[in-house]
């Protein structure tokens, strides 16, 4: 984990497909599902065109319990 308890995202090396190495980020985006954030990175291969998905799943602060517990103490 990096400073602040912050994970660091791995970017590939080479394509999982064909092993290329000219690869393309696109945007990533992220979604909060019942008590988790999933973060999507998003590659595509330059040199054969497949696209392939890393996805990050942590989970969400402030949920009902945690804000509960805190409003009672």
């Amino acid at each position: 984990m990096a400073a602040g308890g912050r994970r660091l995202m791995m970017e590939p090396t080479m394509c999982p497909f064909c092993g290329g190495t000219n690869l393309y980020q696109d945007d990533d985006y992220s979604l909060e599902l019942d008590y988790e954030y999933w973060t999507i990175h998003h590659w595509e291969c330059m040199e054969c065109a497949q696209s392939f998905d890393k996805i990050d799943i942590l989970p969400a602060t402030n949920t009902f319990e945690e804000i509960n517990e805190s409003t009672i103490h």
